[in-house]
C-alpha cells in the first residue's frame, strides 16, 4: 500500500520522547534502528492512513515509568519512505488524529531527502 502525505512541521515534542534511552532501546528492538530523535510529519488521507494501520502488522512499545515520570505507550509499523527503511508511528498520547503521520527513521528525513514544508513524498507499507 501506498500513500503520500504533505511536509509539516511538528511540534518537537517528539524530539525530546525519542531523546530518552527507553524509548531509543524499544524502538531500535523492534525496529533494528536506532532512531534519529524527532519524526518527520506529514499531512495525509486520514481514511488512507487508518487503512494503512488497520492492515499492516504492528509492534507494540507499552507505556513505562522512567525518572520518576510515566511515558505513554505507541504502535510501530515497519515503512519505507523514498526507499528509506522507517516506521510510522501510533502514539497513544499523540496531540492530533489520523490527519498526521510520523514517521522515524534512523537518518533526519528532511536532511537525508532534501525535504522542506509542502514538499510532497510517498510511504510505501
Amino acid at each position: 500500500m501506498k500513500i503520500s502525505g504533505e511536509v509539516k512541521t511538528g511540534t518537537k515534542k517528539a524530539q525530546r520522547f525519542l531523546s530518552l534511552k527507553p524509548y531509543k532501546d524499544r524502538i531500535e528492538e523492534k525496529t533494528g534502528f536506532r532512531p534519529f530523535p524527532g519524526t518527520l510529519n506529514l499531512k495525509v488521507d486520514e481514511d488512507k492512513h487508518r487503512k494503512l494501520k488497520k492492515e499492516k502488522e504492528e509492534q507494540r512499545i507499552e507505556g513505562f515509568n522512567y525518572e520518576g515520570n510515566d511515558y505513554g505507550g505507541l504502535e510501530l509499523y515497519r515503512i519505507s519512505i523514498e526507499g528509506l527503511n522507517a516506521a510510522l508511528l501510533d502514539i497513544d498520547r499523540a496531540d492530533h488524529g489520523d490527519e498526521i503521520a510520523e514517521i522515524i527513521a534512523e537518518e533526519k528525513l528532511r536532511a537525508e531527502l532534501g525535504l522542506e514544508d509542502g514538499d510532497e513524498v510517498e510511504i510505501n507499507a
